[in-house]
């Protein structure tokens, strides 16, 4: 019997960060695409579950450092294989070959997961500047030999497996009967105890971005590990910026008031549905941001009345 997945008020980071981007664009994204993934889906929720699936290319050479980062540590756990640059290289360039062949050929009609690029859909499908394509070549490479070549990196890999908490995993706990999603990047125990969690980045630093996030791990954490918060360490390591680490510290206060950042935004996604208890929104209750600029890389510019002038 195949599993009926039911569209329910969630929260993450992300999500929110959405809803203050562009409340239309929130309704796409969380309620307007639903049910897209389905071949007889309607033809709106089709469409909007395409555009929703719509990266540009820094945000898909982040995907891109990511994914092969949590394979080069899984393949660790297994093979005691140290991450090495120019085969993670090499990897990378046969995704970026593959990611840019999805695009220019739409697969992403039949198969919205596969790779479907901003600037092209938004361009003329086929080209980009050479300059600009280069740019993402040169994140991935270098975030990628930055990981390998990392002291903290190096550190991570002498710790025994069983001190290994997370590689990439999602997951959710509740807060307030809402679940809160989260994917902690990597974690794991060092031999004083403390527990280490780690974000890797490929772009630049927002601090406050970042604590929010490094926050909701935290609280992921001691929900799932039973962990105290003095015993947590948070780090953001930017791999675009040679494997900087930055370290983040946590109060019990700023977690407080993290907590009460949360409930008070799932308050605000509730009082915007037509029907909390179910879930339901109408697009209509969702405001058109006021920031010409967001419109500019919004992913849902086809359909957004604001945009089309309908």
């Amino acid at each position: 019997m195949s599993r009926v997945i039911s569209n329910d008020l969630s929260w993450s980071v992300s999500r929110w960060q959405q809803f203050l981007f562009c409340q239309r664009a929130y309704y796409y994204n969380y309620y307007g695409s639903w049910g897209g993934w389905s071949y007889d889906a309607p033809d709106r929720a089709r469409q909007l579950y395409i555009l929703k699936n719509i990266k540009s290319m820094f945000m898909w050479a982040g995907s891109i450092v990511h994914e092969l980062v949590q394979e080069s540590l899984e393949e660790f756990t297994r093979s005691r294989l140290v991450p090495n640059a120019v085969d993670l290289q090499a990897k990378g360039r046969q995704k970026l070959r593959q990611g840019w062949i999805e695009s220019v050929s739409k697969e992403w009609l039949h198969y919205p997961k596969k790779t479907n690029l901003f600037e092209l859909y938004y361009g003329n499908g086929k080209s980009l500047p050479r300059e600009q394509t280069d740019q993402v070549r040169d994140r991935v490479y270098d975030s990628l030999e930055a990981f390998a070549n990392s002291a903290f990196v190096a550190e991570i890999l002498q710790v025994p497996y069983l001190q290994w908490k997370s590689i990439d995993h999602l997951d959710s706990f509740q807060l307030g009967g809402c679940k809160v999603w989260g994917a902690i990047d990597f974690a794991y125990i060092d031999n004083g105890g403390k527990l280490h969690i780690i974000d890797w980045k490929t772009g630049g630093e927002n601090p406050a971005s970042l604590r929010l996030q490094l926050a909701c791990y935290s609280l992921m954490a001691m929900d799932k590990w039973k962990v105290q918060l003095s015993d947590i360490e948070l780090h953001g390591v930017f791999l675009n910026d040679g494997g900087r680490k930055s370290d983040y510290s946590m109060t019990a206060e700023s977690l407080v008031a993290v907590k009460d950042q949360i409930l008070g935004s799932i308050e605000t996604l509730k009082r915007k549905l037509r029907d909390p208890e179910n879930n339901l929104a109408e697009e209509e209750d969702f405001e058109f941001t006021g920031c010409p600029q967001n419109c500019e890389g919004c992913n849902f510019r086809a359909v957004c009345p604001c945009v089309v002038g309908e």
